[in-house]
């Protein structure tokens, strides 16, 4: 029987062998599952795995507060930098409207500095005229010479001597004068005006050489119609010719060769208008 069962084991499958040490190494490996070691072994395996995922989701929900930390810095920052931004914008409005007023305010100073030093201008410029005139006015004497009457623009002398009229007309001629001359009713006025305190004759430089001739004054100048009403006129004429003097108040004609006190004209100095 030995020999029989000897023989079917060889008579068996090679490949059944290593099924048998399997078995055998099974049964080794379920005896160390059934030793002391395997439970703490495993609650070990257990405690680290559970630690770990701990500690995962520890530091997985930090990096989500650390995040979400994150983001409401940035959503700060951001809404300082806009903050910043607008404060910026502001305070460059202001400082451009700040140059602006200033820029203004220096326009306005420099016209109104240009005005003023206009009229300072100006002012020196009256106050040198006015140092002028004064200086004229110091140096000025009169418009007439001493004891001549001044009237509008022409000096008056009334002589003191009585002479013919050739001799009265040399004396106004030497006193860089001439004889009365009469344009004007104001002019003939203020001679009436003049010698209406005397009675005597007064020569003026109205005259003419026949008794046909035109009246001329001593310039030449024909004398105005109607000016003068002329009375007494000699109904014959004289070689010495025939001249006009003034008296009372009247206009008389006689031979020159009379004498009478004269009158004597010359244009007044007056100052210069600026």
């Amino acid at each position: 029987m030995n020999l029989e069962m000897t023989f079917d084991d060889k008579m068996k499958p090679v490949n059944e062998q290593p099924d048998q040490k399997l078995c055998h190494k099974k049964a080794k490996g379920l005896r160390f599952l059934s030793s002391q070691w395997w439970c703490p072994v495993a609650m070990t395996l257990v405690i680290l795995c559970v630690g770990l995922l701990v500690i995962v989701i520890i530091q997985w929900m930090q990096l989500l507060q650390v995040s979400d930390l994150l983001r409401k810095y940035q959503a700060n920052l951001t809404h300082q930098e806009r903050i910043l931004e607008r404060q910026i914008l502001a305070q460059q409005q202001a400082a451009n409207a700040s140059q602006q007023k200033l820029k203004e305010t220096i326009d306005t100073l420099t016209w109104e500095l240009k005005e003023k030093t206009k009229d300072q201008e100006e002012l020196l410029q009256q106050n040198l005229n006015l140092q002028k005139a004064l200086q004229k006015v110091a140096n000025f004497s009169g418009p007439c010479p001493q004891d001549w009457l001044w009237h509008k623009e022409n000096c008056y002398l009334f002589s003191s001597a009585q002479s013919y009229w050739a001799k009265s007309q040399e004396n106004c001629r030497a006193l860089d004068a001439q004889l009365l001359q009469i344009n004007s009713i104001d002019n003939l006025n203020f001679i009436l005006q003049a010698t209406s305190h005397s009675t005597s004759p007064f020569w003026m430089g109205l005259h003419r050489k026949k008794k046909n001739d035109p009246w001329l004054w001593e310039n030449g100048s024909p004398l105005r119609p109607h000016l003068l009403k002329i009375r007494g006129i000699p109904s014959q004429a004289h070689p010495s010719g025939t001249c006009v003097y003034i008296q009372e108040g009247g206009i008389f004609a006689d031979h020159c060769i009379l004498n009478a006190f004269s009158i004597c004209e010359k244009q007044a100095q007056l100052l210069p208008t600026e």
